[in-house]
């Protein structure tokens, strides 16, 4: 039997198992991956992240092609043409069974839903799988079989129901015949480089995913739970671009990390337990999109937060945007997902709560211009955590608590050093000086002015909270 494998979010080999499922079931196998360009623009998905994709895709094909298997790689206009393309690319092939692994998302819902209707015009059979989380998405539920939306019963629920069989992963990839394929498709992605990141900071391909992942777990791992929250340390996995884009699975991250904690999941080194935990959230937040779909459409999670008098001012805006708000700590964050495409944890918390408290701008402001800048741009986590931010989410902050940048900075980046890397024209500037340098100082430095009263900005927010409660 012929067989096609659709590559979405799942860009490896390793824990495939569209792949692995079509692998056994079929004597030849072509797989495919398909950018609709409309969908991509419209869900603000980064220059930077399609860069590293098509870095990515590129490494894949020579893997695959040592499996025998053949790789495609083509442009549509919008998902609605993915139905097309891929009953043309069977028939002309002769393909009985098309796979893959499932997305999150209503329009990637409907997508797939218009391919099965497709498929089946044609007496195709097709397959799909969840790969992306380790329990079925909405099989989780509370007590009275509603889904969680708070973190912490949804994790002690998720540590309850888990057993070892759910880290089995098939690795054996066998096609013995190769694929002379008949290629309906002529648009290839194009690509212009718009980003400033480096790439040599995030090598393509799964064989770079798993070397990252053993180089964290060989040693910063056991200090994780210390070290994450100070920015300077380096202290995280930066995993996570390989996470969005399916480099790696979740699954092989978390037998990995176990493997080290004697298949423990709460006690033993605390870094690992807390490098566990954030897996965890990651399938939290694929839940919450599954079973609570407004949040992929612009709306609140906390639908009482909708009449939110948000404020609007473009200026504030783009300083933000540009680094530029006066504040150390958020300008070196915002420079560093320009320059790496990427930003550090806490930092992106600290960011998005001066957005949306001290500024008091619309949250989705701030999370499109993430997803536009974000090389590990993921729509669950992006949302979860910008809607945790700006107390609108699931699980939030309390509205009334809103992170000071000052201390935040004196808490995270004692020395500056942070600071330092990003804001060089600091560098003069004493321990205590750089986290707010003084009008004094402003004139010796090429550096703005605060853009907002932290304490005023800090009442202003709470009233316009309290008001809408």
């Amino acid at each position: 039997m012929n067989g096609l494998v659709w590559l979405r979010s799942d860009l490896r080999i390793d824990d495939n198992p569209a792949l692995s499922m079509a692998s056994v079931e079929c004597k030849k196998l072509v797989c495919i991956y398909l950018l609709a360009d409309k969908e991509w623009k419209i869900h603000n998905n980064a220059n930077v992240k399609l860069d590293f994709i098509l870095r990515n895709l590129k490494s894949l094909s020579g893997d695959l092609k040592k499996l025998n298997i053949p790789f495609i790689s083509a442009c549509a206009t919008s998902f609605d043409e993915i139905p097309i393309i891929i009953s043309k690319l069977c028939s002309s092939n002769n393909i009985k069974k098309c796979y893959w692994n499932n997305e999150f998302g209503v329009d990637e819902e409907i997508r797939d839903k218009n391919v099965e209707s497709s498929l089946k015009s044609l007496e195709i059979e097709y397959q799909s799988f969840d790969d992306q989380t380790l329990y079925k998405p909405g099989t989780l539920l509370t007590g009275q079989g509603n889904p969680f939306s708070v973190f912490t019963p949804f994790k002690k629920k998720w540590i309850e129901t888990f057993s070892l069989d759910h880290l089995e992963i098939e690795t054996d990839i066998r096609i013995k015949e190769p694929f002379k394929v008949i290629n309906t498709l002529s648009e290839e992605i194009s690509f212009t480089k718009t980003h400033a990141v480096g790439m040599d900071l995030w090598p393509p391909g799964e064989l770079a995913a798993e070397t990252r992942l053993k180089s964290f777990l060989s040693k910063k791992v056991f200090q994780y739970s210390k070290d994450r929250n100070d920015p300077i340390l380096d202290g995280t996995s930066r995993m996570s671009p390989y996470l969005a884009i399916g480099a790696i699975s979740n699954r092989r991250c978390l037998l990995e990390a176990l493997k080290l904690n004697n298949f423990e999941l709460q006690t033993g080194n605390k870094g690992v337990c807390k490098w566990i935990d954030e897996i965890i959230w990651r399938e939290f937040y694929k839940n919450i999109m599954h079973s609570f779909p407004r949040v992929s459409m612009n709306k609140p999670f906390n639908l009482s937060t909708t009449s939110i008098q948000w404020r609007h001012n473009e200026v504030e805006i783009k300083a933000w945007k540009d680094g530029k708000t006066g504040f150390p700590l958020i300008d070196a964050a915002m420079l560093q997902l320009k320059y790496e495409g990427w930003m550090h944890n806490r930092l992106r918390m600290v960011a998005a709560m001066f957005f949306t408290k001290n500024l008091l701008h619309d949250w989705r402001i701030g999370e499109a211009f993430f997803m536009e800048n974000l090389i590990d741009g993921d729509f669950a986590s992006n949302n979860g955590g910008w809607q945790w931010s700006a107390s609108t989410g699931t699980d939030a902050a309390p509205y009334f608590r809103i992170f000071n940048p000052v201390t935040q900075s004196q808490n995270f980046d004692p020395s500056g050093e942070f600071i330092k890397k990003y804001l060089p024209q600091l560098a003069s500037l004493n321990n205590k000086e750089i986290h707010l340098p003084s009008p004094e100082n402003l004139f010796e430095i090429d550096y703005p002015d605060q853009i907002v009263d932290l304490k005023s900005s800090r009442l202003r927010a709470i009233e316009v909270f309290k008001a809408n409660k």
